[in-house]
């Protein structure tokens, strides 16, 4: 199978849609050799921050000399981005022979897999066959039924809790905290930063049913943020009779500081659990220098042209801190465009702050909302907006952009991957 072959079986994938459960991705592994048996894994979950921190605990180990796969969604531009192993995402060649051997155990065990499902096998495989040691694996949505859920991890994240997914996960947060607390084992350690009393209450209950050591932000980690610095954070963290002062991470906004700091508390776990090559010096080169390309990622700086894939309200709150933090109220040309099972109007309203305009689009997915729509979310207000429907006319817009001004292009990761592609005089090659 040539890589052309098996990007389109991929895609062929994609109308099966979501399906929670554990049953068909546990029978396909098994035919699989179960290898997701063969490595370590950190499991982190969450509503936002979970990429960020998975990066961040990612490129600690690498940095300490462990060989540790990483394992995200969803992508910008080529499924390849969501595996990689010590920072280096599959190859077209690898990521063929990937497809057809799944899809080799796929036929034989007759059970009717998704995109996620299939990706998910093709992830662990790959750790597998490359020999990592360790690999920090992204839930995809919820924890319980999630097709990540069948490894049994080293330590556990929950990066935050907030209403998303409300059609699968529940309405209420501590229903959503339930689902995503499916990810804490019997005995495995725990770390969270969050903070809301009813989803962490669940959390305390769930890793008291299950003797899971439990670590929580400002009690038994503490991350304190200093002054940001022109391209990240800066920040001290403490844990008991450990103390990083002036840690740097590479990622921008103070949401960042604490994913950063979940990632050490998370390191600091595995270094005592047998990890022994991680210390100061490799969290301090790993956090200076993590790159998440969408995640506030500043793809030009005169005039800034910004990517940050927010793509709920909670999220869209937070870039809107940061944009304002950096540049000043009403500065901000967004550039706009949303999933129609998201709360887009609750977004919008999110970045009102910020913005100085909006230019709404829709990107190539099926899910996306007609552009026209968002139109409706800003009434009321006289910023100014209008709807663009052509990849080439935002990028007219993106170049023609004055000095002093600032563009953000937000609302879903799908907007971001067109635009940024299309920036580069590219396209997204896979979609799903």
């Amino acid at each position: 199978m040539n890589f052309d072959k098996a990007r389109a079986h991929l895609d062929s994938l994609s109308f099966k849609g979501m399906k929670l459960g554990l049953a068909n991705t546990i029978a396909l592994l098994k035919e699989l050799g179960d290898p997701h048996k063969k490595f370590v894994s950190v499991h982190v979950g969450g509503t936002n921050g979970k990429g960020s921190t998975s990066a961040m605990i990612a490129a600690i180990l690498a940095n300490s000399g462990i060989k540790c796969g990483l394992y995200v969604s969803p992508h910008l531009e080529t499924f390849r981005e969501r595996v990689c192993v010590n920072g280096a995402m599959i190859g077209q060649r690898t990521a063929a022979a990937l497809v057809a051997r799944v899809k080799e155990a796929v036929e034989k065990t007759s059970v009717p897999v998704t995109y996620f499902e299939f990706v998910t096998a093709m992830a662990f495989l790959h750790f597998a066959q490359e020999g990592a040691q360790i690999a920090a694996v992204e839930v995809g949505m919820g924890g319980r039924f999630d097709s990540t859920n069948v490894v049994t991890p080293a330590v556990s994240v929950i990066t935050s809790i907030a209403l998303d997914h409300r059609e699968h996960l529940g309405a209420t947060l501590r229903k959503i905290a339930h689902e995503k607390c499916g990810i804490i084992k019997k005995g495995r350690p725990v770390v969270t930063a969050v903070r809301i009393p009813s989803a962490l209450e669940a959390i305390v209950k769930t890793a008291g049913e299950r003797s899971a050591p439990l670590s929580l932000i400002g009690e038994d980690f503490k991350c304190r943020r200093l002054k940001p610095v022109k391209d990240g954070e800066r920040f001290n963290f403490e844990s008991g009779s450990t103390r990083y002062d002036g840690l740097s991470v590479s990622l921008v906004g103070r949401q960042q500081v604490v994913n950063a700091g979940m990632a050490v508390k998370a390191a600091l776990i595995l270094r005592d659990g047998g990890f022994a090559g991680i210390n100061e010096r490799s969290i301090r080169t790993a956090l200076a220098g993590v790159c998440l390309p969408g995640r506030f990622e500043m793809a030009r700086k005169n005039p800034p042209l910004i990517y940050d894939g927010a793509h709920n309200p909670r999220a869209c709150h937070a870039l809107c801190r940061s944009l304002t933090e950096r540049f000043g109220p009403r500065r901000v040309d967004f550039i706009f465009g949303a999933m129609g099972d998201k709360d887009y109007a609750g977004m919008i309203r999110n970045l009102l702050p910020a913005a100085r305009s909006f230019t709404f689009f829709s990107p190539s997915v099926p899910r996306a909302v007609d552009p026209d729509v968002f139109a409706e979310a800003l009434k009321g207000s006289r910023i100014p907006r209008k709807a663009v429907r052509r990849l080439e006319d935002i990028v007219q817009l993106i170049n023609r952009a004055s000095d002093g001004s600032v563009t953000c292009v937000t609302g879903s990761f799908y907007t971001v991957g067109d635009i940024r592609a299309a920036m580069r005089g590219s396209h997204v090659s896979d979609r799903a």
